[in-house]
Parts: C-alpha cells; sequence; structure tokens
C-alpha cells in the first residue's frame, strides 16, 4: 500500500523548517551581526543543509526580510486596539506615549544590533519607513481631529517619538520617567490645542 501524502502535514513541516531558518538568522544577526549569517552559517545553525535554506529563502534580500518582519512580530509593535475605551485625544497620547516607550524598551537590543551593523540601516530600510507610516497612522488615530493641523502632529510625532525618547534615556532617565518628562511638555499644549 502506498504512503499517504498529506499536504497540511508537509506545509506544517515547511513552515517549521523556514521557523527554524529564520530564528538561527536571528541568533546570529544579535551575536555576531548580519555579515556572519552566511548560508551555510545559517544552516548549520538551524540543522538543515544551504539548499533548504535557499529553497525558503532564495536571496539575501528575502532573509533580510523574514528576519526583520519576526523582529517587529517579537517586539509587538502597537496598533489602534491600545486606544479602546478613550474618547479624549489628550488621554489617547498619553496611552500612546506609555506604549512607545514600552515598544522602544523591547526593541532596544534591536537598535543596538542596528547600529553596530552598518549593512543593517540599508537593508532594515524598508521596514523603518513601514514604522515610520504605522506611527504616523498612530498618532493621527491618537490626535482624531488635531490631526488636521500638521503642526500638532509634527510636535506629537517629536516629543513622544524615538529620537526624544533615547535622549531622555541616554541622560540616565528610567523609561517611565521619560514618558513623564515628554507627557508634561506635551499635554499642556496639547490641551490648548483642543
Amino acid at each position: 500500500m502506498p504512503r499517504r501524502y498529506t499536504l497540511g502535514k508537509r506545509a506544517e513541516e515547511q513552515a517549521a523548517t523556514r521557523e527554524r531558518i529564520v530564528q538561527a538568522a536571528l541568533v546570529l544577526f544579535r551575536e555576531q551581526g548580519s555579515r556572519a549569517a552566511t548560508t551555510p552559517v545559517i544552516a548549520r545553525a538551524a540543522d538543515v543543509s544551504t539548499g533548504t535554506v535557499r529553497n525558503h529563502f532564495p536571496d539575501r534580500a528575502a532573509l533580510d526580510a523574514a528576519v526583520a518582519d519576526a523582529i517587529l512580530t517579537a517586539i509587538d509593535l502597537p496598533g489602534t486596539a491600545i486606544f479602546e475605551g478613550l474618547d479624549d485625544p489628550v488621554a489617547r497620547v498619553e496611552r500612546l506615549a506609555q506604549e512607545l516607550a514600552d515598544f522602544s524598551s523591547r526593541s532596544e537590543v534591536w537598535w543596538q544590533v542596528r547600529e553596530a551593523d552598518p549593512e543593517l540601516v540599508v537593508t532594515w530600510a524598508g521596514h523603518e519607513r513601514r514604522y515610520e507610516e504605522h506611527l504616523g497612522m498612530l498618532v493621527e488615530t491618537a490626535l482624531g481631529p488635531l490631526a488636521k493641523d500638521p503642526a500638532v502632529v509634527a510636535v506629537v510625532r517629536t516629543v513622544i517619538g524615538t529620537p526624544m525618547y533615547y535622549a531622555l534615556r541616554g541622560a540616565g532617565i528610567s523609561s517611565d520617567d521619560a514618558v513623564t518628562v515628554e507627557l508634561a511638555l506635551l499635554v499642556p499644549w496639547l490641551r490648548a490645542k483642543a
């Protein structure tokens, strides 16, 4: 009797293999940089052949994109659900500031990896653009009708965005205190605008 072939099981096995390859690449990127994450090294780390890596990722760009996607999934980029139950734009901006600080804390290791590896700045540029677009959408959603004013959007993005947060953290301020400082600067101005 011939062996039964189950397409679903094969697809699950392929997905599991792909995930092992991506996880191996993530470890290599984090510990040794993207240059060390060559196809043979990734294959050894994932316990697959180099051909298997190439079957799943025909070129380096496909692998780099999968790694970046896995990072964004792992660090859990906030979505619009964070605003549920909040009608006031100021309350939504306050929630967004805290969520972005939490996101920045979760992503800190990967920012350090990116900064230490100049190739990743270029490689991940498309993902960073998508992040910036997503951030813009979150800010506009938080602001509601106030988002019609481009100056309000720009100020909110600047004050609760990554550069301000990391400048405060770099000055030795805790994550929670950084959010407190951002909101102390922003909320009175935002209330006056509202």
